[in-house]
């Protein structure tokens, strides 16, 4: 079916920076997948459109090609940054999963620590699916960048 695309103009990607008059181009999809085989598609779909932009968005200082999942809010984020993960490239690839989050939050769990242990184990699944299409995709390979994925901040990223 595939996710349908919105690009959007702002000077902001995530927080302000200091002194940064970037413009950056965000790319926003929403997500109604709930099986595993369409939540993996439209994750597919979004490393892909990130990958296309690789060429425009890697320069000199380019180390990461961050895959930032906010398991709450149920988005993920893709972009490009530098060593300190601090001044991210033009193209930014947003998809949230609208349909993911709902579950989350409509679910009876028992406890809250099991709500929290299946966003946990979701998390760590799409950990596993960013790894697996990375390490064979012809695109992302030509470029020079490790890929990084989060859970949490920035900060706490782990090498794919």
């Amino acid at each position: 079916m595939g996710l349908i695309w919105d690009m959007s103009h702002s000077i902001s990607a995530f927080e302000a920076v200091e002194g940064d008059n970037t413009e950056y181009e965000i790319y926003n999809a929403e997500s109604q997948a709930l099986s595993s085989e369409g939540i993996y598609q439209d994750l597919a779909e979004s490393l892909e459109l990130a990958i296309s932009k690789l060429s425009k968005n890697v320069n000199d200082s380019s180390r990461y090609f961050l895959i930032q999942w906010e398991p709450i809010s149920s988005q993920l984020t893709l972009t490009v940054t530098d060593d300190q993960r601090k001044n991210d490239a033009q193209a930014v690839v947003r998809c949230h999963f609208t349909a993911l989050e709902k579950q989350f939050q409509e679910s009876q769990f028992k406890t809250d620590d099991d709500k929290q242990s299946a966003i946990a184990a979701f998390s760590e699944v799409l950990h596993f699916w960013c790894k697996e299409f990375l390490s064979t995709d012809q695109g992302f390979s030509q470029f020079s960048l490790v890929a990084l994925f989060t859970s949490g901040s920035r900060d706490s990223a782990v090498i794919l």
